[in-house]
Order: C-alpha cells, then sequence, then structure tokens
C-alpha cells in the first residue's frame, strides 16, 4: 500500500495539547475583558462537570459560549485568535506529539486533526504543525461578520467518526491501515475506525476500554 493512502487521524484536546483548547481561550478572553465574569463562571462551570463526567454534550454551552462572536468580524477574531495561539496555546502542545507527528510525516501519511474546537482556533495550530487537513467547528458569518450561530453541527462524538468518513470518500483514502490518537471516551468511534488506534492520556472510561482491547495506550508528560 502506498504510504498516501494511510490516514493519521489527531484529536486536539488533551492529544496535542496538554488541557482543554476552549477552556484557556476563555481565560484568554475573560483575561482581556472581553467577556464578563458571569459569562465566563457559567462556561467554566460546565467544563468542570465536564471532566468529571457529569455532563457529557456540549451542544447547548458551545451555543452560549461562542454567542460572543455576535457581529465581530472575521479579521478581528482571526487576529485575536492568533495572538491566543502565540501567547498561550503554542506552550501546551505536548512535545511527544511533536515527535508522533514527524514521524508520520517522514512516512509520507496524510495527517488529519479532528476537534470539537473552533475552527479559528483549530486553524492556528494546524499551521504551527503543518498538517493541511483538519475539521473543527465552524460559525455562521454574514456580511464578514459572525452572527454568533454554529453552523451546523459540533465535531463531537459519532458525527466526528461521521466526517472522518466523509473526509476519507472525498479524498480517496483508505482506512485500512490508518493511525487514530484520542483522549477521550467521547472518541471511541474515532479508534474504532482506525486499524492502528492509540489511547492518549486517555480518560478513565477510554483507558478501560483500552485495556480490554488491547490496545497500546500513550501517557505524555504533563
Amino acid at each position: 500500500m502506498n504510504k498516501m493512502d494511510e490516514l493519521v487521524i489527531l484529536d486536539l484536546d488533551g492529544t496535542i495539547i496538554n488541557g482543554q483548547s476552549q477552556v484557556l481561550f476563555l481565560k484568554y478572553l475573560f483575561k482581556k475583558n472581553l467577556v464578563g465574569l458571569f459569562f465566563f463562571i457559567r462556561v467554566y462551570a460546565w467544563f468542570i462537570l465536564y471532566k468529571f463526567g457529569l455532563t457529557t454534550d456540549p451542544q447547548a454551552i458551545m451555543n452560549y459560549a461562542f454567542s460572543f462572536l455576535k457581529d465581530k468580524g472575521i479579521k478581528e477574531i482571526n487576529k485575536l485568535a492568533e495572538e491566543f495561539f502565540n501567547d498561550v496555546l503554542c506552550q501546551f502542545i505536548f512535545g511527544e506529539m511533536l515527535d508522533i507527528i514527524k514521524k508520520h510525516k517522514k512516512e509520507k501519511r496524510n495527517l488529519l486533526i479532528v476537534s470539537n474546537s473552533a475552527s479559528f482556533i483549530v486553524e492556528h495550530v494546524a499551521h504551527y504543525l503543518g498538517v493541511r487537513d483538519f475539521l473543527s467547528t465552524q460559525f455562521e458569518i454574514y456580511n464578514e461578520k459572525f452572527t454568533g450561530k454554529i453552523l451546523g453541527n459540533i465535531v463531537y462524538g459519532q458525527n466526528k467518526a461521521n466526517l472522518v468518513k466523509e473526509f476519507c470518500k472525498k479524498k480517496n483514502i483508505r482506512l485500512e491501515n490508518s493511525y487514530s490518537y484520542a483522549d477521550s471516551i467521547s472518541d471511541l468511534n474515532i479508534l474504532l475506525l482506525s486499524a492502528n488506534p492509540f489511547p492518549t492520556n486517555p480518560d478513565k472510561k477510554l483507558l478501560r476500554e483500552a485495556n480490554k482491547r488491547g490496545w497500546q495506550v500513550l501517557i505524555f508528560e504533563q
């Protein structure tokens, strides 16, 4: 098989970066006085509940969280996202994942980042890593401004796997000898798509699943 027929699927939060990119972005917005205290507490509290498995569906909170985008221009948000990446997010990228990506590139495999995080955040991560393709949550734009609404469905759970399948079909890439890296039980379907799944810094539920299936688990230094 030609190595260019092989795909490497990469989750972002907890896999490429140490932590949640959207939590880090929320803190960055609050620090810059771009969102208020009530907004910050409400969204941050949801992430705490999610971390402890007390809530699972992020659709509602994401609808609320990204309402701050309303009436903001594309250039303004892209500049903000670039500054956030350069000032904060780049420091949270796992060195071990950089090595893994470098190895796959050397082997001439296709790389794909798939993340529920905002497209304008994932774009900067992908560019920094030299990864051409990424799938991420998109936002509605009208007259060069954000409406504050999510475009379509968020990139989460089964929808994440469906988008990967669609990507492969469009690009004529097979999954028979693919690789995948993810940290959450919500990404189990992504790992099951792959012939070479690597649970990476897995949460407790994914770790149990990995042990049951005999998958190799990767743990990076925190």
